[in-house]
């Protein structure tokens, strides 16, 4: 079974998290795992050949149309609300897609160009921190699903900071035929929210009940509202560091307090006993 690691960023990105992401993947992940970078107007230093930089705007004109159609909507931007034109005061990136479409589009379109058996997006904004074990994407890509993803219970949506997508799964391409054709229509905003995550997720429980699509969940099952950072709470936790939100990108590393959203999980990890102070 083949794997391919793929992630995308901008030119502050690359400065602020995105070539530490390159560098320690090279570092850490097994040799036989390759990482396809789509870079947006920025030249990462590519440590190895196994690592390739696809410019993401000249790969995909979708995206291109998408930003110049949307340059001066204030709705696709989460500036104002699409009902009241009412600016938003809190977590405007729920409604910025402009923001959130360079994700969706790569995702697109290494889903349905790159020929390995799985295609895992990976947020740039992540670090490993020690060997991933050769067995390990295996061990946790299940072959009947067609994603394997880290939800939040029913009420939150998912973190798409990580989701592994089966390319042998015959439902693969009309969830993305799906996904491109809510950008391509404007039935995005449609939806309560724009944020890939939201839209993924709304794909997601269609596709459950509508075609019986399995879908794995990664995260751990915590009683009450669950993972309060369920990346690092999972098995994807003792090896790598989701950098979420600006807070953690200054630090470099996730909050002390995780360790108490997280009750407590992973906290063995010589890593994390540092981040944890414990």
């Amino acid at each position: 079974m083949t794997h391919t690691i793929v992630t995308t960023f901008h030119a502050a990105g690359l400065a602020q998290y995105g070539q530490t992401m390159i560098d320690t993947f090279d570092q850490y992940w097994p040799r036989s795992v390759p990482l396809t970078v789509y870079a947006e107007s920025c030249e990462p230093r590519v440590p190895s050949a196994r690592i390739t930089v696809i410019d993401l705007l000249a790969a995909s004109p979708d995206l291109v149309w998408f930003k110049k159609t949307h340059a001066n909507n204030p709705v696709a931007h989460g500036q104002i609300a699409r009902d009241t034109s009412v600016p938003f005061r809190d977590n405007q990136f729920k409604w910025d897609a402009v923001r959130f479409s360079h994700k969706v589009f790569a995702v697109i379109h290494a889903c349905t160009t790159i020929d390995t058996d799985w295609v895992i997006w990976l947020d740039a904004d992540t670090k490993t921190f020690t060997s991933v074990p050769d067995t390990f994407l295996a061990e946790i890509c299940d072959p009947a699903a067609m994603a394997c993803y880290l939800g939040r219970r029913e009420k939150y949506h998912s973190e798409c900071g990580w989701v592994a997508y089966n390319r042998r799964h015959p439902d693969l391409r009309s969830f993305m035929d799906r996904w491109r054709d809510l950008y391509r229509t404007g039935d995005l905003f449609n939806l309560r929210e724009y944020h890939d995550s939201f839209v993924f997720d709304v794909l997601r429980r269609d596709f459950q009940a509508q075609r019986r699509t399995r879908f794995h969940n990664l995260s751990p099952d915590l009683p009450g509202k669950g993972p309060g950072h369920p990346f690092i709470a999972s098995r994807l936790g003792q090896y790598m560091d989701h950098m979420k939100g600006a807070k953690r990108k200054a630090l470099g590393h996730s909050l002390p307090d995780d360790y108490d959203r997280n009750q407590g999980l992973n906290s063995s990890v010589p890593y994390w006993q540092q981040v944890f102070g414990r």
